[in-house]
């Protein structure tokens, strides 16, 4: 996801500095590849938790508690990208570049931020690997 959501950047970045928009232009596909990546990854983690939360049901609260935070959280950014996508078709994004990048980048830092979490708080605790 972090790889995808990078050449997005990078991708609209270069539309920033004058790159002309070219007929097979992969952006929409980019970005097409970045929801359908998520959306895969989002259902891979909720089983993952699903599992490990049955076969420990007697997880503390600390970490329904993280639980609860993983979901909110995953539903609230992954919300925020639909509507990116809604507000910012592709025709839009490469007549207003640095417009959607003002979106777009809080987007891509925010999912920076929260792979670090997953993997240095949420995981370790959760799968009791603390």
């Amino acid at each position: 996801m972090a790889q995808v959501t990078r050449a997005i950047v990078e991708h609209v970045t270069d539309l920033t500095r004058g790159r002309a928009l070219e007929a097979d232009d992969p952006l929409p596909g980019l970005r097409w590849t970045l929801s359908r990546t998520v959306a895969n990854h989002c259902s891979a983690e909720v089983e993952l938790l699903r599992d490990h939360l049955q076969r420990n049901p007697q997880i503390g609260i600390d970490r329904a508690d993280m639980v609860r935070r993983y979901h909110d959280e995953l539903l609230a950014w992954r919300s925020a990208l639909m509507e990116c996508n809604a507000d910012w078709p592709p025709k839009r994004v490469t007549q207003e570049p640095s417009g959607f990048l003002d979106v777009f980048r809080p987007l891509a830092d925010a999912l920076y931020q929260r792979i670090r979490w997953e993997e240095h708080e949420f995981y370790p605790k959760v799968l009791g690997r603390t």
